[in-house]
């Protein structure tokens, strides 16, 4: 299992992922996740070669957002998210064979965001309570993971740009399709973690997925 956090739109999809792991009832076989709003993230990322020529890498990431979701099977939202993950990888990079453990949480509504556009976002002490995973080649596992408060920072630096894009990912049981279109700017960040990547963005974000079973 590869690590799955990297910059932007793929943080988005691995977010999007987890936050549609629930089942829900629709005659749809693609499910979707959309939103539309101000959104900014930070993580951090290191790997190391392991004497049995596996991989491990440890990271972890906060990830904000303000504006409009829509996910199938659920009512339309407006508000915050504020999200945390923390997650450890060990895989083969021949094979892409791991094991994968971490926690993952989001708060929403907490009241704690404060968005000046691109120019800065200020994330107050937010409380966020915490599930476990733990994921083999048989599958996953979720248990309680405790809370975490996390907070901080992001200040904008450099030019904005403009993006559109789209990624496609097909493993032969699931399609995944991810585009995004949006003005962003890279940051810096000074918080709960120290962020080696942060970034800001407004506009919107789709991720869809469909599997055979």
């Amino acid at each position: 299992m590869r690590s799955r956090y990297k910059p932007a739109s793929v943080v988005l999809a691995v977010l999007a992922a987890l936050l549609m792991a629930a089942p829900v009832a629709a005659a749809d076989p693609w499910q979707t996740f959309k939103q539309s709003g101000t959104s900014a993230f930070a993580f951090d990322q290191a790997c190391t070669e392991n004497p049995n020529r596996t991989v491990t890498c440890e990271g972890e990431s906060i990830d904000v957002f303000e504006g409009t979701t829509r996910q199938s099977g659920q009512p339309t939202t407006s508000g915050e998210r504020v999200c945390y993950s923390q997650f450890t990888d060990t895989f083969n990079p021949r094979t892409g064979e791991g094991e994968s453990s971490g926690v993952f949480g989001c708060a929403l509504d907490a009241g704690t965001l404060t968005i000046d556009n691109l120019t800065s976002i200020t994330l107050a002490p937010t409380v966020i309570e915490l599930t476990a995973i733990d994921c083999d080649s048989t599958g996953c596992t979720e248990s309680p993971g405790g809370t975490i408060t996390v907070q901080g920072t992001w200040t904008g630096v450099g030019p904005t740009t403009s993006q559109k894009g789209r990624f496609t990912f097909d493993d032969g049981t699931c399609i995944q399709v991810s585009a995004d279109r949006a003005t962003s700017r890279q940051a810096t960040f000074d918080g709960s973690i120290a962020a080696t990547q942060a970034m800001m963005s407004m506009g919107t974000f789709t991720f869809r997925t469909s599997c055979a079973f």
